[in-house]
């Protein structure tokens, strides 16, 4: 006798959603101009930012994790995951030290090489992205979560302008189910309507 419990009714959500509370109604239009021209799609569960300047338009928050610990005189550094987000030219928030311009961006082999030393890099640490070198602040504050994949390639490969999708913003979510990493600040900005589990 088997005593697992199979839901039959009700809603069933994607894992990375224990329970959707409210989302935004229309959805929103995401901004896919950012992003390495390997990547075809944003998973469900990425964080998405509110643009300030335009109303309805939102950014995709990017993060990766350290997988190897880096010396002080890295440039160099093992990230995960494999498709993260990250472009060359954007600025990575490593330590206290440094927010560096990332040179390249390597998703096959896990890697994004820095321009500038990193003054050590622990490893399990979450980088995020910043506006330019010497910063610590996040370029996006977390306002909402993505709720379904959204390609933004074609099978060609040709960029997709500004995809429609549905914005979660009060919600229950398996933290170890999202596709990219969450940084504490992150789910400081979520506190009031995201429980993270």
């Amino acid at each position: 006798m088997s005593l697992q419990v199979n839901k039959e009714s009700g809603t069933l959500y994607h894992p990375v959603f224990l329970d959707i509370f409210n989302d935004i109604p229309g959805g929103v239009t995401v901004k896919t101009n950012r992003f390495p021209t390997a990547t075809r799609e944003i998973k469900k569960g990425a964080l998405l930012n509110a643009d300030a300047a335009s109303a309805g338009l939102y950014n995709v928050i990017k993060t990766v994790k350290v997988t190897a610990a880096a010396a002080s005189d890295a440039t160099v550094l093992a990230v995960e995951p494999a498709d993260h987000l990250f472009n060359v030219g954007d600025f990575v928030y490593t330590n206290l030290k440094h927010a560096n311009k990332i040179v390249t961006a390597e998703p096959a082999t896990l890697h994004l090489a820095v321009a500038l030393a990193t003054g050590g890099v622990a490893t399990g640490a979450v980088l995020y992205e910043t506006a330019t070198v010497g910063t610590a602040t996040a370029l996006y504050a977390a306002s909402a979560i993505l709720r379904d994949t959204i390609e933004v390639r074609d099978d060609k490969g040709t960029l997709l302008e500004n995809i429609f999708a549905g914005a979660v913003v009060r919600a229950e979510v398996d933290e170890s189910m999202l596709p990219y990493f969450v940084t504490d600040q992150q789910k400081t900005d979520l506190t009031a309507r995201i429980r993270f589990s």
